[in-house]
């Protein structure tokens, strides 16, 4: 598990991210909000961030392209954290394209998806490279996770 890290939470307006962000605040990392793509894509432009939270499905941005512009505009190479609604969750390709180091959450506990967080880093630091995909069971259900 990481130490301290920095996340960028963009546009947290759904109770289940405000608790996420709560819940990495309360483990010590540095939480940053910002109200949308524009101001997300400043930031990763001026500062490293380790991790980026968004929402697969937003009225400000076309997900596909914010990722791919998050990717392309960042200092450092941040994992990107998408959250996606349960039983609504497409193909992880048709959400982030086949872009590195993201992880596709679905919407559950939050213990459950910040263990999910910190098991993509795990994987990633391990290796010494990008992740690209690792399937990860759900809670209390049979499915898995694209990683």
């Amino acid at each position: 598990m990481r130490d301290n890290m920095k996340v960028l939470d963009i546009a947290p307006h759904r109770n289940k991210r405000q608790e996420f962000a709560d819940k990495f605040r309360s483990e010590g990392h540095d939480i940053v909000s910002v109200p949308g793509r524009q101001e997300a894509l400043a930031l990763l432009a001026s500062q490293s961030f380790d991790l980026a939270v968004l929402d697969a499905a937003s009225d400000l941005y076309d997900t596909k392209e914010l990722v791919q512009e998050l990717r392309e505009g960042a200092q450092n190479d941040p994992m990107i954290a998408v959250f996606v609604a349960p039983r609504n969750r497409p193909p992880r390709q048709r959400l982030t394209g086949r872009t590195k180091n993201v992880v596709v959450l679905q919407d559950g506990s939050v213990d459950h998806m910040t263990r999910m967080i910190h098991l993509a880093f795990t994987i990633r630091d391990k290796d010494g490279d990008t992740l690209d995909h690792v399937e990860v069971p759900l809670e209390e259900e049979d499915e898995a996770v694209q990683i």
